[in-house]
C-alpha cells in the first residue's frame, strides 16, 4: 500500500513539476514578445520622431527658400526704385514744369496717339478761345478787351505749328515740345524729363523656375503619403492632415486652394493637381 502512495506522490509531483516548467516557459515566451513589441514600439516611435524631424527640416528649407526668393524680389523693386530716382535726380529742370507741360501736351492730343496733328493743334486753340471768349451780353473789362486786341495765336498758328515740328513729319511730338521749351537741355537730360511722363514699364516677370526630377519625387512621395484611402486623389481631409504635419496652417485657404487647382471639381485632387498645387508654393525649387 505504501508502495502505491509513494508512486501516486511521485507521479503528483512530477505533473506538478511538469505543469511549473510548462507555465514558466509560458511565461518567458509571453515576456519575450513584450519584449519584442516594446522593442517594435520603441523601433516605430523612433522612426516616427525622424520622419517628423525630417520634415520639420524640409519645411524649414521650404521656408528659407521662399524667403530667400522673396528677399531677392524686394532687393529687384529697390534697385528698380532707387535707379529711377537716380535718374530723374540727372536734370536740373523741374519736374513740375515738366509735368505741367505734359498736360498741356495732352490736352492737344485729342486722339492719345502721342503725336500732335495740325488739325488738333488748331481745334485746340480754337477750344481755348472760346473758352476764354467774352460771352454775348456780358460786359468785358478793360483787361479782357486789351486780351482781344492785336493778332490771335490762331492766326499764326499753323507757323508756330511748323517752327515747333522740327522734323517736318505733320506731327509734334512731346520730345520737340520739350526740346522747344529747354532748348539748352542735353540729349540725356531731354531722356530723363521724358522718362518722368512716361508710364513706369511693367517689370518682366522672372523666368518660371522647373522642378528637378528629385523634387518632383519627393511630391509624388507626399501625394502617396497624403492618399491615406489609396484611392488615387486627396480629398480635402488628407489634405489638411498632410499640411499640418507639415506645420502649414491652411484652414482659411482650404477653400480656395481646392478651387484653384481642382480642376474637375469633384473636391479631390488627383496626382497631376496635387503637383501643380505644390508646385504653386515655390516651396520645392532648388
Amino acid at each position: 500500500m505504501s508502495d502505491a502512495n509513494a508512486k501516486r506522490e511521485a507521479n503528483l509531483a512530477a505533473k506538478e513539476a511538469a505543469k511549473k516548467e510548462q507555465n514558466a516557459q509560458i511565461a518567458a515566451g509571453k515576456k519575450a514578445k513584450a519584449a519584442e513589441r516594446e522593442a517594435a514600439n520603441k523601433q516605430q516611435q523612433q522612426q516616427e520622431s525622424a520622419k517628423a524631424a525630417q520634415q520639420a527640416e524640409a519645411g524649414k528649407q521650404r521656408d528659407a527658400k521662399v524667403a530667400t526668393r522673396e528677399q531677392q524680389k524686394k532687393e529687384e523693386q529697390e534697385a528698380r526704385t532707387k535707379a529711377r530716382k537716380a535718374k530723374e535726380a540727372s536734370s536740373k529742370y523741374s519736374k513740375k514744369d515738366v509735368l505741367d507741360l505734359k498736360k498741356v501736351f495732352d490736352d492737344y492730343d485729342a486722339d492719345r496717339s502721342g503725336k500732335v496733328s495740325l488739325d488738333e493743334w488748331t481745334r485746340g486753340l480754337e477750344n481755348k478761345k472760346k473758352k476764354n471768349a467774352i460771352p454775348a451780353g456780358q460786359r468785358s473789362t478793360l483787361e479782357q478787351r486789351k486780351a482781344q486786341e492785336g493778332t490771335s495765336i490762331l492766326d499764326i498758328s499753323e507757323s508756330v505749328f511748323h517752327e515747333v515740328d522740327k522734323d517736318g513729319d505733320g506731327d509734334i511730338t512731346f520730345r520737340e515740345l520739350l526740346k522747344l521749351m529747354f532748348s539748352f537741355a542735353t540729349p540725356e537730360e531731354i531722356a530723363t524729363m521724358l522718362s518722368w511722363v512716361a508710364p513706369d514699364p511693367e517689370p518682366e516677370p522672372p523666368p518660371k523656375p522647373t522642378l528637378s526630377p528629385a523634387n518632383l519625387n519627393q511630391i509624388k512621395k507626399l501625394f502617396k503619403q497624403y492618399d491615406k484611402n489609396k484611392d488615387g486623389s486627396v480629398n480635402m481631409s488628407e489634405l489638411k492632415t498632410g499640411l499640418k504635419k507639415l506645420g502649414v496652417d491652411i484652414a482659411e485657404d482650404l477653400d480656395r486652394w481646392m478651387k484653384d487647382f481642382d480642376a474637375d471639381g469633384n473636391q479631390q485632387l488627383d496626382e497631376t493637381e496635387f503637383i501643380a498645387f505644390m508646385e504653386s508654393t515655390e516651396a520645392f525649387y532648388d
